[in-house]
């Protein structure tokens, strides 16, 4: 179980479009929306897993052009979500504006993201805790993912919020968000390299 702890912490400690999206989307939004994009990828994640512990994945996946689909849609939405954060004109209070990520989306990106089925699949198909009731040993890894998922996303945000509150000068927050959103942006662009290079 100790070996589980650890690949879990690592595989999802590792910056990736969910915890930058959400870096950036406290950097960009403050708290309020920051939760409430949280609460979507919290949703989102374990909806994944939900589709690898019940098969759907496998099913979903051995049809042509779905992965390819996803991940299209992926990259795309991060894309326009780092334009979203790059130009927040938010300056103090995190006031929420029209532009303001929603719940519904942190839930939108877990499911289209390829890469969340893989890592789900990793955690919750290929290791194994050894315990004979196949019953306690996904419930058993529902409670030690999500206790590693919910600090370090949580973390995640704060840093993204305290970027903003370091930079108190409304130039300086600009340039945050505008850092914070072509940090995502870059993500987007390797995950890209890096699938193509799969597909090769």
């Amino acid at each position: 179980m100790t070996s589980y702890i650890i690949i879990s912490f690592l595989m999802m400690v590792t910056p990736g479009p969910g915890v930058l999206s959400l870096a950036g989307v406290g950097a960009g939004f403050g708290w309020r929306v920051g939760i409430m994009y949280l609460i979507g990828l919290f949703l989102g994640t374990n909806g994944v897993a939900l589709l690898v512990v019940l098969g759907f994945k496998q099913f979903l996946f051995e049809i042509d052009g779905v992965e390819l689909t996803f991940l299209v849609l992926s990259l795309s939405y991060l894309s326009f979500l780092s334009w979203r954060i790059a130009t927040s004109d938010n300056k103090t209070g995190f006031k929420e504006t029209s532009k303001a990520p929603k719940l519904y989306e942190g839930i939108f990106l877990q499911f289209v993201n390829p890469k969340a089925y893989v890592v789900q699949g990793h955690l919750f198909v290929v290791l194994s805790l050894g315990i004979s009731s196949y019953n306690v040993e996904i419930l058993t890894k529902f409670l030690i993912v999500n206790s590693i998922w919910i600090p370090i996303h949580i973390f995640w945000l704060w840093l993204g919020i305290s970027l903003k509150k370091w930079s108190l000068a409304s130039n300086k927050q600009v340039w945050v968000n505008r850092g914070m959103g072509l940090a995502l942006f870059a993500v987007v662009i390797l995950s890209a390299i890096m699938e193509l290079r799969t597909d090769l």
